[in-house]
């Protein structure tokens, strides 16, 4: 069996192969970002796994709001970061209960910016209030620790 299907997350498209019965009697989802195929690289090195094409479905778009979710802190906690500390390159790290935020280069943060890993990753999160608790802590707690790059 080889079912493709696309699918939304969080904007962004996504192309979904599902492959199987694998054995053991496993059934694999390969996943590539964008609108066509074939594309040269998949999103992930490597494929989801599941007992059904369902279960595999579904462990893959989990998966992929994880990834996507985490990517679109990312990417917001580094606009806001070119605002209030210029030239700091933005760290983003997680584990199993958090996200953490902390600045390196020029500018660095006083107390890292720790948030709880539903609050970022979950597939209703506020954009709008994590983009104000992302701003308001980086306006509180940047200093400067060495002279910005000219």
């Amino acid at each position: 069996m080889r079912l493709d299907e696309y699918v939304h997350v969080l904007g962004r498209r996504f192309a979904l192969r599902i492959e199987g019965p694998l054995p053991p009697g496993r059934y694999e989802v390969h996943i590539w970002e964008g609108r066509r195929w074939p594309w040269k690289r998949p999103y992930l090195r490597a494929p989801i796994r599941g007992r059904s094409p369902d279960e595999a479905r579904e462990r893959a778009l989990d998966v992929l709001y994880n990834y996507v979710g985490l990517d679109r802190f990312r990417v917001m906690a580094e606009e806001i970061a070119r605002r209030v500390a210029p030239g700091a390159s933005v760290e983003v790290g997680e584990d199993a209960r958090e996200v953490t935020v902390a600045l390196a280069g020029p500018y660095a943060l006083e107390v890292p910016l720790v948030v709880s890993r539903s609050e970022v990753l979950s597939r209703g999160a506020d954009v709008i209030r994590l983009r104000g608790l992302v701003r308001a802590h980086l306006e509180a707690y940047v200093k400067l620790v060495s002279a910005p790059p000219r």
